[in-house]
């Protein structure tokens, strides 16, 4: 592994590791919340608790149905549309999905002191692949959903309720977006990853204009850095979407939720 790489697969276990306990954007909780998401939830929930030494897998049918639920984009964000009044909805059903992405990538990883056994989350992302490539594609689409709806929110507040929502769930949310380029990254740098998993780099590439708006300049440069460079791609499909990627988090605009997300 050349030095480069190397450097960026550290960064990506960082960003792994200091997202891993951030849940996404945070609104008040809504009576209107989907249901069967919401029970998708609880059901994740109880299979963890009745068997807390192993984690819910894919390939069993019970743990698959509610995987799949948690994951099911088109039925809960491409086919709902969402006003500012329902931000907290929305929201509910990333952290929810968020929650069971953590589940995952911090099990076994968390320290008697607090602290996160970085070897421990690669070792996660790698024996959960399949899990997380039915979770975080939803993650990534449902804070792309929340970017605009943020953003009108945004437009019918005032300066003090602005500030209320920079020092709410803004920075987790930026968080979760670069562990989902954490995770885009390590698909480039590890040949164990499957088709699955490193679809999410086709995702990626498809939502980093939206994305980028959520995001400061300085989380930009670090998405972009998590990367391998296009020009050490190989001509194809993956070059191409990381060149995506790379031309949308270097544009230099910062305005709306940019703005709230800069340092004070």
């Amino acid at each position: 592994m050349s030095r480069g790489l190397r450097w960026r697969s550290a960064l990506a276990i960082g960003a792994m590791v200091l997202a891993a306990l951030a849940p996404s954007f945070t609104g008040a909780a809504s009576a209107a919340a989907l249901g069967a998401h919401a029970e998708a939830g609880r059901a994740f929930d109880a299979l963890r608790a009745a068997q807390p030494g192993r984690m819910p897998r894919l390939a069993e049918p019970e743990a698959g149905s509610v995987l799949r639920v948690l994951g099911d984009a088109p039925r809960f964000l491409d086919d709902v549309g969402y006003t500012p009044a329902e931000l907290g909805v929305l929201s509910d059903l990333c952290d929810r999905d968020k929650a069971a992405i953590t589940a995952y990538i911090s099990f076994g990883a968390v320290q008697p002191g607090g602290g996160i056994d970085a070897a421990v989350v690669v070792r996660n992302v790698l024996e959960f692949q399949d899990e997380l490539a039915v979770l975080q594609p939803f993650l990534a689409r449902c804070i792309a959903r929340q970017v605009p709806v943020a953003e009108a929110m945004l437009r019918q507040m005032g300066e003090r309720q602005a500030s209320q929502l920079r020092l709410g769930g803004l920075k987790r949310s930026q968080a979760s977006l670069l562990q989902l380029y954490a995770g885009v990254a390590t698909c480039l740098a590890d040949t164990r990853f499957g088709p699955a998993y490193c679809s999410l780099l086709g995702l990626m590439a498809e939502l980093a204009p939206v994305h980028a708006r959520a995001l400061p300049l300085a989380s930009r440069t670090i998405a972009v850095r998590l990367l391998e460079p296009p020009q050490q791609l190989s001509a194809g499909p993956q070059r191409e979407a990381v060149q995506r990627i790379v031309e949308a988090m270097r544009d230099d605009r910062c305005i709306g939720l940019c703005l709230l997300g800069a340092a004070p």
